[in-house]
C-alpha cells in the first residue's frame, strides 16, 4: 500500500508540474500580433513615418522576419501589406534626409548582425538593401 501511496504522489506531483507548464507557455508563445490583417512580430513595434500631404507608411518586422509595409491613398484607405523582403532582427529605424519627408531611409539589424538600410526615393522607387556598418564598429552604427 505504502508503495501505491508513492506512485500516486509522484503522479500527482507530475500532473501539477505539467499543468504550470501548460499554464505558462501561452503566454511565452505569444510572439505575433496582428496590425491591420498582418501578422508581425510584437517585440520589434510598428514604425510609422507620415509626408506632408498626409500620407502615412507604417513598416513591421513580419514573423518571416521579412520587413513588410503598408501606406494610405489619397483617398485615406490602407494599400495593403507589401512585402520589402530582406531578413531582420530588430525594430525598423525610419531616418528622414535633411529637409525632406519623402526622402528617408529604413534600417534594421540583419541575420549576420550587420546594420542593414534602404533608401526612398521623392519618386517613391526603393534602393536595393544595403549594408551600411557592422554592429560591432561602434561610431559608424546608429
Amino acid at each position: 500500500m505504502r508503495g501505491f501511496r508513492s506512485a500516486l504522489t509522484a503522479v500527482a506531483a507530475m500532473a501539477a508540474f505539467a499543468a504550470v507548464g501548460a499554464a505558462a507557455a501561452p503566454s511565452q508563445a505569444a510572439t505575433s500580433c496582428t496590425h491591420k490583417g498582418h501578422k508581425y512580430l510584437c517585440d520589434y513595434g510598428i514604425s510609422t513615418t507620415k509626408f506632408a500631404n498626409g500620407t502615412k507608411q507604417e513598416f513591421v518586422v513580419g514573423t518571416d522576419h521579412a520587413v513588410w509595409t503598408n501606406w494610405t491613398n489619397t483617398d485615406g484607405s490602407w494599400n495593403g501589406w507589401l512585402s520589402m523582403e530582406g531578413w531582420v532582427q530588430s525594430r525598423i529605424q525610419i531616418d528622414h534626409l535633411q529637409g525632406s519627408l519623402t526622402n528617408f531611409t529604413i534600417a534594421a539589424i540583419g541575420r549576420d548582425g550587420n546594420y542593414w538600410f534602404r533608401m526612398r526615393y521623392d519618386n517613391g522607387a526603393w534602393t536595393p538593401w544595403q549594408v551600411s556598418c557592422t554592429v560591432q564598429d561602434g561610431p559608424l552604427c546608429p
